[in-house]
């Protein structure tokens, strides 16, 4: 495999440990003659200058910075490997105590890599589509306020499936499936899976299930609210779009995949039985 020449480190240079882990990662490669930069996950200007000639994105955080680092990937067409300086971390498999030894490995050609899919949202109006962006873990429609339901029609390839009633609803990738929508019920995929996730949020009829559909589905989401309900359309989080009544959302697998660098000796199992705890009981400790 290729080894890398210059490396995007990003991160939260407000946050004082992943600020001083970047930093001294970018000293150490710049001695090596390894071009490193830096970018701020929450003040990425000058993004392009930056990004030519990259080779490697490294994201230094939680699974939010790494979110956003996925999109950059994407829109750079660049690989991606995580280091965890967050919780949980399910994004970003690279322990800080191994990520020196670890990311020479990477660099020097040393790693596995890991295909994932993400999806695009679109606002459909007289049948043209406007894309409103990029989700790697997922695209939900959510109520903004407390106490009143909305009403989300869904349709599969043009075939209508069911009207929701609840808190909102999520449209989840493989990798999403241990996020929000794990949360809400909804089973855990491996990432390898072709497959798109269908999960109503907090649904006010116990028949409303979720949903595993193939991930070559157009999927369409039609907000119908009868009342005033104001709701918003979240991708990885982010509100980016406020619904109007009679709204269609219409969501496909994006175009290309991105591409995750993982240590050689990455499993995708283990690091969920980590997470999770599984095979762990408490009560014994």
């Amino acid at each position: 495999m290729a080894k890398h020449k210059k490396i995007v480190f990003l991160g939260n240079i407000g946050d004082e440990s992943s600020f001083l882990s970047i930093q001294s990662l970018i000293d150490k490669y710049q001695e090596k003659g390894i071009q490193a930069v830096l970018i701020d996950s929450l003040n990425n200007q000058d993004t392009d200058s930056k990004m030519q000639n990259a080779e490697l994105i490294v994201s230094i955080g939680g699974d939010g910075t790494m979110l956003q680092s996925a999109k950059l990937a994407y829109q750079y067409d660049l690989p991606i490997t995580g280091i965890n300086k967050g919780r949980l971390g399910f994004l970003t498999d690279i322990n800080p105590q191994e990520a020196d030894q670890v990311l020479d490995d990477i660099i020097s050609g040393n790693y596995t890599t890991e295909n994932r899919i993400l999806i695009e949202a679109f606002i459909s109006t007289n049948s043209i589509n406007k894309s409103i962006g990029y989700a790697f873990n997922d695209i939900v429609i959510n109520r903004k306020e407390t106490g009143r339901m909305i009403r989300v029609e869904t349709s599969i390839d043009n075939s209508f499936i069911n009207t929701h009633e609840g808190d909102g609803f999520i449209v989840a990738t493989p990798t999403g499936s241990t996020a929000y929508s794990l949360s809400c019920g909804g089973p855990i995929l491996k990432p390898d899976v072709e497959a798109l996730l269908l999960v109503p949020i907090c649904p006010h009829s116990l028949n409303d299930r979720p949903m595993v559909v193939p991930s070559s589905s157009e999927i369409t989401l039609r907000y119908d609210s009868e009342q005033n309900v104001s709701a918003g359309i979240d991708l990885d989080g982010d509100t980016v779009y406020e619904l109007k009544i009679g709204d269609n959302l219409v969501i496909k697998k994006a175009a290309k995949p991105i591409c995750l660098i993982h240590p050689e000796n990455y499993d995708y199992f283990d690091n969920l039985k980590s997470k999770l705890l599984w095979g762990k009981d408490k009560r014994h400790e």
